[in-house]
């Protein structure tokens, strides 16, 4: 055997062997990556992250403009302006993200005592240098809120890098439809679309239940939805508030009294109308049954159905007229409320 098979023979052997080494090195590393994985989901989850980003959302402009937002990368450091949004980062576990919250608008929900804890930039509308200063990676608010007077245009914060995940508003008009759409942009924001989706699952199934049982209904009462403020009562249409498709949905007859929008309602107004039901809310009012019993002992209206029978009912704001965490609850006791023989006094039965 020559010199030269030896060598050539030799060459090949150790060859193989480095890349059999290779190969079984490959393999622990492998399974120590997956073992490091299991025993810490949070490594799971920064790939997860990685694979997620970047995303892009559609959402409107204040003006009712559609327009996308590029979320580069998972957002660590939020701003949030108004309780809402403050509530679906707790509801969804995110609140630690929070650096900053401005706006606290009075919802009076569950979540008050978390959202009291969170770093608050001012109670009223943050200026644009405060919510700069905390360099954030987003901000989540109410569309309304990127006015020139407020917070400024979105391009002003898309200049500086920041995107921007907004609710709709009343420049669209509200709906539960809308309300859902924002909580599934929330989720695509954050990468916990798993989520929000079992989430929005659940309450549309038990929307699906009310509307079912409100096809047993024989007559479809009117209903008037006002606003109880505290000189005058005001009037909501079906494109400003969400509780219409809740007094529809559940076998009432949402009374439509103009498509001019938001307005003032005088007393000779509910007179004329004559509603056989009236719902009642005020922005930032925490005793509801005050401004209930207001209406029901206002000696003026008397005579009107709703007043003589009592069928008076109090609801939150928020969740009436631009929809929250507690929609769906409301929706049952509207339907309660509606259709007392069909629903019960508490709701779905």
């Amino acid at each position: 055997m020559s010199k030269k098979f030896i060598t050539l023979f030799l060459a090949v052997a150790l060859c193989i062997s480095i890349l059999i080494g290779c190969s079984h090195t490959d393999k622990v590393k492998d399974n120590q990556e997956q073992n490091q994985n299991d025993q810490d989901p949070k490594l799971n989850q920064t790939k997860d992250n990685r694979n997620h980003y970047p995303v892009t959302i559609k959402m409107y402009t204040n003006e009712g403009k559609e327009i996308e937002q590029i979320i580069e990368r998972e957002p660590k450091k939020v701003v949030i302006i108004g309780e809402t949004m403050a509530e679906l980062m707790i509801e969804f576990g995110q609140e630690d993200k929070v650096v900053g919250l401005g706006y606290l608008n009075q919802s009076f929900s569950k979540y008050s005592n978390q959202i009291s804890q969170m770093p608050i930039i001012i109670e009223s509308w943050p200026s644009k240098e405060s919510v700069l200063a905390l360099q954030p990676d987003i901000i989540c608010s109410i569309s309304s809120a990127f006015k020139e007077e407020l917070l400024g245009d979105i391009s002003f914060w898309n200049d500086r890098g920041i995107p921007i995940l907004s609710a709709v508003n009343f420049t669209r008009g509200r709906s539960i439809d809308e309300y859902f759409m924002d909580i599934e942009n929330f989720g695509i924001a954050f990468n916990i679309k798993d989520k929000t989706d079992a989430y929005l699952d659940k309450q549309k199934a038990r929307i699906q239940e009310i509307e079912k049982i409100a096809k047993r209904a024989e007559k479809m009462p009117k209903v008037l939805f006002i606003g109880g403020a505290r000189e005058t009562y005001y009037y909501y249409p079906p494109s400003w508030c969400i509780i219409d498709e809740m007094i529809e949905g559940a076998g009432g007859e949402y009374m439509k009294l103009s498509e001019d929008g938001y307005m003032e309602m005088s007393i000779e107004a509910i007179i004329a109308a004559n509603p056989e039901k009236i719902i009642i809310t005020e922005f930032q009012q925490p005793d509801r049954e005050a401004i209930k019993n207001k209406l029901l002992l206002n000696e003026r209206l008397q005579n009107v159905n709703a007043i003589k029978t009592g069928n008076v009912m109090d609801v939150g704001y928020t969740s009436s007229i631009n929809g929250g965490l507690e929609l769906v609850n409301l929706y049952e006791e509207v339907a309660a409320f509606i259709h007392p023989e069909l629903y019960g006094e508490k709701g779905v039965n």
